[in-house]
């Protein structure tokens, strides 16, 4: 029995919007990719953050991610899903630069295309 032109006209519309979409949103392995660069830049974050807390301890900028009895934060330094250690460099005296090996291009200009992202540590 042959289906009748509408019912065929509402599929081919329905496939248009369902590839349009994947298209447009990227799938799920774009997905799984923006995961995986979210939890990166969160473990950066919490680095910065116990970097921030020893350096207003010691009076100066620090590279040293090894947690103390007053910054006891104990962030990942490596990337979870390459084991790649995550890259902390002094860049001037009250700056550092964060470097992970992230998949996809930043949404914001936040970080270069090495990955890396440049923060200053204020000292009062």
């Amino acid at each position: 029995m042959a289906r009748p032109w509408p019912v065929w006209a509402l599929t081919a519309l329905s496939l248009a919007v369902l590839v349009a979409g994947i298209v447009a949103i990227g799938g799920p392995a774009q997905g799984r990719a923006e995961k995986r660069d979210r939890l990166r830049e969160s473990d950066l974050s919490q680095i910065q953050s116990l970097l921030f807390c020893k350096a207003q301890q010691a009076g100066r900028v620090v590279t040293d991610p090894t947690p103390t009895e007053a910054c006891p934060m104990t962030p990942r330094l490596a990337d979870p899903f390459t084991a790649a250690p995550y890259r902390i460099e002094l860049v001037s005296p009250d700056s550092i630069r964060l470097c992970a090996g992230f998949e996809l291009p930043a949404p914001f200009p936040t970080r270069d295309e090495a990955g890396c992202t440049v923060q200053r540590i204020a000292l009062d």
